[in-house]
């Protein structure tokens, strides 16, 4: 199985698991408002947390009192960096009837922040994903288009390079460098295989490479890999 569609297939997953984290989220949090009671409340404190690349960022601790008289102290699930809230500072709090723990900042971030960050972290992730599983179906019509229509041309090899671009698991590909010279503009092109996961230095030795090339846009091409399937 090609590294893409492994790739294409986890982020596919992941895009559409966070997708659903986020609609939950955002039911959840539309049931929370259809019930939650409206009371005031100060910021006591900025509370610090660190995030997981070591910054300071600061979540405001809440106190209020419910419809019963009871005091009540939170600190909601959100922090940044300044304080979007300082010490003293009035805000409005809903809290669910019969249970004054469960209480939020009435505030855009605070009550649909969490659904709007996984929706478009799962929005990404789905976008990418699904364009990883579809490009071995669009290269392969690419390369049919080609072979039909461009030119075939037997291009020189020059070199295999690491491709420093592209990472998978900590490992970087190869990619064949061989180059054509124009008979009739004189123009020299230089031709980049696709990514090769093995090092194809043993088997490519001083033979011209197949090159099909687009008759219109020489930097449409295709550096045909069939030598190395067929060891």
């Amino acid at each position: 199985m090609k590294v893409t569609t492994v790739a294409g297939g986890g982020l596919l997953l992941f895009g559409v698991l966070t997708l659903a984290g986020s609609a939950a989220s955002a039911v959840s949090t539309s049931r929370f408002l259809e019930t939650a009671v409206t009371t005031s409340g100060v910021v006591t404190d900025l509370v610090p947390k660190r995030d997981s690349d070591g910054d300071v960022l600061y979540s405001p601790k809440v106190h209020f009192r419910d419809r019963d008289g009871r005091s009540v102290v939170f600190v909601p699930n959100m922090s940044s960096r300044p304080p979007a809230y300082s010490v003293g500072e009035g805000v409005e709090v809903l809290y669910a009837p019969g249970d004054s723990g469960d209480a939020r900042i009435r505030s855009f971030f605070s009550l649909w922040g969490l659904s709007l960050i996984a929706g478009v972290v799962g929005l990404i992730l789905t976008v990418v994903g699904t364009g990883l599983l579809l490009w071995p179906r669009w290269k392969a019509r690419k390369v049919a288009w080609l072979r039909k229509n461009g030119q075939k041309v037997a291009a020189e090899p020059v070199e295999v390079v690491l491709d420093h671009s592209l990472q998978v698991n900590g490992r970087h590909p190869y990619r064949i460098v061989c180059q054509w010279s124009d008979p009739v503009s004189g123009e020299t092109h230089v031709f980049r295989s696709d990514a090769l996961w093995a090092d194809p230095s043993p088997a490519l030795g001083s033979q011209p490479l197949t090159v099909w090339v687009a008759p219109d846009n020489p930097r449409r091409y295709h550096v045909d890999l069939a030598f190395l399937e067929a060891r």
